[in-house]
């Protein structure tokens, strides 16, 4: 079977997807609002995959959660603390 001509381009880099994601949610009003709508922190993190995935980017549950995670952290630490 003769090589494609083609380059295949590498996989995407989930940790590079996940942040590109977030710079998009931070610049597109109705992206951010779609999420914050989102009814629970599961139903947040399938819609955050789902609407990077229409958008070719690649990233796992646990990049929201994690991401999720340390802003609840952070908002804490800020107002709390």
């Amino acid at each position: 079977m003769p090589l494609s001509p083609h380059p295949i381009a590498p996989a995407s880099d989930p940790v590079d997807d996940f942040a590109a994601f977030q710079r998009l949610v931070v610049n597109d009003a109705e992206l951010f609002a779609r999420l914050e709508n989102a009814s629970t922190a599961d139903a947040f993190v399938a819609l955050a995959i789902e609407l990077g995935a229409v958008r070719g980017l690649a990233f796992a549950a646990d990049d929201v959660r994690t991401a999720l995670q340390a802003a609840r952290r952070a908002w804490i630490e800020r107002n709390v603390a």
